[in-house]
């Protein structure tokens, strides 16, 4: 299930994994995430639902969608979702935002 939220490219990235996935491709694909002042080169890790930590009965409690991917300079763990969606992302080479 998909949130009206997620349209900003979210879904088309999960879409993107989902195929990687059907090639088994996904664990083997690098992403490059382009910021305003960095970019990341990252591996897919996990795809999960979240939320924001805050009470469900509060006004300001949001659920969505997240990937997780490590980033290979580091090799800690990140989260995308549709509030940190990167400037530009591409994968092998393709851009795919």
């Amino acid at each position: 299930m998909f949130y009206e939220k997620e349209n900003n490219g979210l879904v088309a990235l999960i879409y993107f994994i989902d195929d990687l996935y059907k090639l088994k491709q996904n664990k083997t694909a690098i992403f490059k995430f382009v910021y305003d002042n960095k970019v990341i080169e990252a591996k897919y890790d996990t795809m999960f639902e979240s939320d924001n930590g805050e009470e469900l009965d509060s006004p300001e409690y949001d659920e969505y969608n997240a990937i997780a991917f490590e980033n290979l300079e580091t090799h800690e763990l990140f989260e995308i979702n549709y509030t940190n969606l990167p400037k530009e992302l591409y994968c092998n080479g393709k851009r795919i935002l």
